[in-house]
C-alpha cells in the first residue's frame, strides 16, 4: 500500500474517530448518492418506466415525382377532393395495378380516376379490394349515382376482392336503393366485363378459384396476401362494420435475405386486431396504413407492438367532427378536438414505434365547428422503391409531429 494511501486511511480513522456523526452523515450522503444515480441510470438506459423514443429507422430519402413511374414498386394513398375521411390506395408494381377501396363520397369519383390515370395507362386493374361496406371506401367504386361512372365502371378489372361480410341491405328502410345496393350493381357489372370477384373467406381458403396470394411480377418477388381475421366467418353482432375490413399484406423481396412489408387492414377495429395478430405470422412492417383514419378504437397496441411500423400513412381530413363529437357545455373544446381524426390516443400509440407519420388532408373550421373547406396536409402520399424506399408527397414530406395543426391541437407523447 503507497504511503500516500495509508496516510488518507489514517486521517479517516482519525476523523471518525473524533466527529462520529458528522462521519457517519457523510457516509450516508454518499450512500444516498450513489443509490441515485444508480438508479436514474437504471432508468434512463434499461428501466421499464423509460419513456421511449421512437426507435431509429435510418432515413426515409425524400422522393421525386418524376422517378415514380420509374419504380419497382410504387404505394399512393391518395387525397379524395374534399373534406371529409376515406380510403383509397393504388399499388403500381410495372404493369400491374392494385386498388384498395376508393372512398370518400360518390363526388371523389372523379379525382380519383385522374390520380390512377396518371399510372395506369392501359385501363385495367388487375385487382380492386372493397374493404367494407361503408360509403367512405366504397363510393368512388360505384361513382355519381345512376351515372355509372365510378371505378368498377371505368376499368377493366381482373379481379375484385371483397368482404365476406356486412350488415348493409341493398335497400333502405324507404324501400329505395341504398349505396350498398348500388355497390352490388356496380360489382355486377365488373363480373360482366369478366372480373372474378371474391370475398376474403374465399381467398383464404381458396375456394372456387379465389387465392390467399397474387404475385405481381413475373419474378414472383411482389405478392399481395389474404390475410385471415376471425369476422370472415363470424357476425360481428349488428354493431360493427368496420371489423369485416379484408386485410391484406404486400411483401417485397429485396433479396433473399431481406422482404419489405406494407400492411393495410380497411377500418379493422380492436377485436378484430387481436383476431388478425392471433391468427397470423406478422412481420415488421415498413409501411401500415393508420387503422380507420386514425381512431381511437382501431391501431390498437397488440397489433403495433407486433408489426412495429417504421412509417404510418393515415387517409382522412385532420381536425374535423365528421367522426367526432362537437363541444358543447358538457364537453369542453380542449376534450372534444383529441377525438377528431387523427385522435389523441392513437397518436400516442402509434408514437412508440415511429414518429413517420404522415396524414393526406387537413380541414378547415368554421366557428361553429362545422367544416368550412380543406387543404392538403401531405397531400397525396407516396412510398416507393427505387434502390431504396423513398417519400413523395403532392404538397410536402413534414412528418405530422411538425406541422402546425399537431403543434395547435395535439401532444407528442413518443
Amino acid at each position: 500500500m503507497s504511503s500516500r494511501k495509508k496516510k488518507v486511511e489514517r486521517a479517516a480513522k482519525k476523523v471518525a474517530k473524533k466527529y462520529p456523526k458528522v462521519f457517519i452523515t457523510l457516509v450516508i450522503i454518499l450512500l444516498v448518492a450513489a443509490i441515485i444515480l444508480l438508479a436514474v441510470m437504471y432508468v434512463k438506459k434499461w428501466g421499464p418506466f423509460k419513456v421511449m423514443a421512437p426507435p431509429d429507422h435510418g432515413t426515409l430519402l425524400d422522393g421525386d415525382e418524376a422517378e415514380i413511374a420509374e419504380a419497382g414498386l410504387s404505394i399512393h394513398f391518395l387525397e379524395l377532393g374534399n373534406a371529409n375521411a376515406g380510403d383509397c390506395t393504388l399499388i403500381k408494381c410495372g404493369n400491374t395495378e392494385v386498388l384498395i377501396d376508393a372512398g370518400s363520397k360518390t363526388n371523389s369519383t372523379q379525382t380519383v380516376k385522374e390520380y390512377i390515370n396518371k399510372y395506369c395507362t392501359d385501363g385495367i386493374l388487375e385487382y380492386v379490394v372493397a374493404t367494407h361496406a361503408h360509403e367512405d371506401h366504397i363510393a368512388a367504386l360505384i361513382g355519381e349515382l345512376n351515372k355509372n361512372n365510378g371505378i368498377l365502371y371505368s376499368y377493366k378489372v381482373g379481379t375484385l376482392i371483397q368482404f365476406a361480410g356486412t350488415h348493409k341491405e341493398p335497400l333502405n328502410n324507404k324501400g329505395n336503393k341504398s349505396l350498398y345496393g348500388y355497390y352490388c350493381d356496380a360489382v355486377e357489372y365488373a363480373k360482366t366485363q369478366g372480373a372474378a370477384v371474391y370475398t376474403a373467406k374465399q381467398c383464404w381458403y381458396e375456394t372456387d378459384g379465389a387465392k390467399k396470394q397474387y404475385f405481381l411480377d413475373e419474378n414472383n418477388t411482389v405478392s399481395l396476401n389474404v390475410l385471415y381475421q376471425k369476422y370472415y366467418d363470424t357476425d360481428t353482432s349488428g354493431t360493427d362494420e368496420n371489423d369485416y375490413s379484408v386485410c391484406t399484406l404486400l411483401t417485397q423481396q429485396i433479396d433473399e435475405n431481406t422482404a419489405y412489408n406494407y400492411l393495410f387492414t380497411g377500418d379493422l377495429e380492436k377485436k378484430g386486431e387481436e383476431s388478425l395478430v392471433e391468427s397470423n405470422s406478422l412481420p415488421q412492417c415498413k409501411l401500415f396504413k393508420g387503422g380507420h383514419h386514425g381512431s381511437s378504437t382501431s391501431s390498437n397496441d397488440v397489433l403495433l407492438e407486433k408489426i412495429k411500423p417504421e412509417n404510418i400513412a393515415i387517409c382522412t381530413c385532420a381536425g374535423t367532427y365528421e367522426y367526432a363529437k362537437k363541444p358543447n357545455a358538457e364537453f369542453p373544446e380542449s376534450q372534444a378536438k383529441l377525438s377528431t381524426f387523427p385522435t389523441q390516443k392513437a397518436l400516442d400509440r402509434m408514437a412508440k414505434y415511429t414518429d413517420r407519420i404522415y396524414v393526406t388532408t387537413l380541414g378547415i373550421l368554421k366557428d361553429d365547428y362545422s367544416t368550412e373547406t380543406f387543404v392538403s396536409m401531405n397531400g397525396n402520399i407516396v412510398f416507393y422503391y427505387k434502390d431504396e424506399l423513398k417519400l413523395y408527397c403532392s404538397n410536402n414530406t413534414t412528418v405530422l409531429k411538425d406541422s402546425e395543426w399537431f403543434k395547435a391541437n395535439r401532444t407528442w407523447n413518443g
